[in-house]
């Protein structure tokens, strides 16, 4: 077999798999380059049959690694009140550990602390979400937004 018949056969698997899109055909495109690749450095026709088979079984039995993460279907984000864990609000009363309030994006939550009083207009920083009240501790200045 040729070289340039290897490539051939690992283009026509790749254009199969932009079709297809299941990361089978795109298995047997990379043995048949790493096969192609073996005949261009001397391998004979059985050992580039065995390159062939051996690349394509290593690479499809990275298939469920693979799929996992390109076919996810969202973002590997926080979402719902885990996302505002650590989102910087301002007090809008004072807080205690019984009362207060804070605006969280535009938003006014009520609030309190386990740390001590916090005053009206100090920035806080939201520590959790019980309930429907926001958890607060006073915003130390090096925390980035």
């Amino acid at each position: 077999m040729h070289a340039w018949s290897w490539f051939a056969i690992a283009g026509t698997c790749a254009v199969l798999e932009v079709l297809n899109f299941s990361l089978v055909f795109a298995s047997f495109a990379l043995g048949a380059l790493i096969a192609g690749f073996a005949l261009l450095v001397g391998a004979n026709g059985p050992t580039q049959w065995f390159v062939f088979a051996i690349a394509t079984v290593l690479s499809l039995r990275l298939k469920p690694i693979l799929s996992k993460y390109i076919f996810r279907k969202t973002p590997p984000s926080d979402t719902g009140i885990d996302a505002l864990i650590g989102l910087k609000a301002v007090a809008t009363s004072d807080i205690s550990d019984s009362m207060g309030t804070i605006t969280l994006k535009n938003e006014t939550w009520t609030a309190r602390t386990d740390t001590g009083a916090i005053q009206c207009g100090a920035d806080v920083t939201i520590v959790r979400i019980d309930g429907a009240v926001a958890i607060v501790t006073p915003r130390v200045e090096s925390q980035i937004d």
